[in-house]
């Protein structure tokens, strides 16, 4: 069951949530691991080795953990780099958005070396660095797609480019104005792009082979934060001032809202398992919450320390949930 979203107050959605959902289930364990150095991590991601990758932002570092015995490695990148968004490719490059330099990396696992991808529009910017944000892999044209927050761009880059000494490899789009910040993005089953406007309270769809777009606007506050693809091509939003989750039909455009249970939430990063349930971090409330579309329930799941802060999620190959606590520092998986 569920509404259009449009015109809907915070305070009727939640009520609308607690008839949908009943009782919450019972939480799920949850395990963290010990000892691993991490300053207000923002990115997290597996690659096709399993193995763990998370973006250390203000310490400069990615480091990469075995998901096994939990022992990590870091690798220092340049002073100031703050990585935040974090893509695994098919080859097993790791992707990152240099927020702190304006730059897109590509790092090879084996030789720890890093490619950088300087931005077109650090030309004409006001003011430097850019802010590039979120990362996502389009994998039918072997591109990575990412937001350029202060900028109002979203960019793109080939998989197997090289940096150029002069020129740029980076194919930017304005979407809007710097205020609008583009965060989250998607692709969805039918390949577009979908961008979340966390300023704009608008979503914004992209046809890659045209570079054509289409808006959606959104109540205002709602906020749209982070993007996910679903197994069945789906894309899921959240809305971290509407305090609702948000999926569309790649086919039909059709828009179909469910409000979290509390109405205090702030849902912030997303994720969708291999059996389609939607994973949602809380930032207000130090859980996650898991949703089964087909049975339009929501089950909570508390985290051990308090103000986690989580910002990222990640779903292995196994379909265990991870994810890593900006405020706490802590990385951890739903047992």
């Amino acid at each position: 069951m569920s509404r259009a979203f449009r015109g809907f107050p915070r305070i009727v959605l939640a009520v609308l949530s607690a008839v949908l959902v009943g009782a919450l289930a019972q939480a799920q364990s949850v395990r963290e691991l010990q000892g691993i150095p991490l300053t207000f991590p923002t990115g997290l991601a597996i690659c096709p080795d399993g193995e763990i990758w998370v973006a250390s932002t203000y310490s400069d570092r990615l480091v990469r953990v075995d998901s096994q015995s939990g022992a990590f490695r870091e690798i220092r990148l340049p002073l100031a780099s703050h990585p935040s968004g974090l893509v695994c490719d098919r080859r097993g490059a790791v992707w990152f958005a240099a927020s702190g330099l304006g730059l897109i990396g590509r790092l090879d696992p084996r030789t720890q070396k890093v490619k950088e991808f300087t931005l077109p529009s650090m030309v004409t910017a006001r003011r430097l660095p850019l802010v590039p944000r979120a990362l996502a892999l389009h994998p039918a044209r072997g591109e990575m797609w990412f937001t350029v927050e202060s900028e109002g761009i979203v960019a793109r880059v080939d998989l197997t480019a090289e940096p150029i000494r002069s020129g740029f490899v980076v194919t930017e789009l304005k979407l809007g104005q710097p205020l609008n910040r583009p965060h989250g993005l998607a692709v969805d089953g039918a390949g577009a792009v979908w961008i979340a406007e966390l300023g704009a309270d608008r979503l914004t769809r992209i046809d890659p082979a045209n570079d054509s777009s289409r808006r959606f606007d959104l109540p205002p506050g709602s906020r749209p934060m982070d993007a996910a693809t679903a197994p069945d091509g789906s894309v899921w939003i959240t809305l971290l001032g509407g305090g609702a989750i948000v999926r569309i039909d790649p086919r039909t455009l059709r828009q179909r809202y469910w409000a979290l249970p509390s109405a205090s939430s702030h849902p912030a990063a997303v994720v969708v398992d291999p059996a389609g349930a939607v994973w949602v971090s809380d930032l207000s409330g130090d859980r996650l919450f898991r949703f089964d579309p087909s049975a339009e329930r929501f089950t909570s799941v508390p985290l051990p320390a308090p103000r986690e802060g989580v910002r990222a999620l990640a779903v292995d190959a196994a379909g265990r949930v991870w994810f890593v606590g900006s405020t706490s520092g802590r990385l951890g998986r739903v047992q």
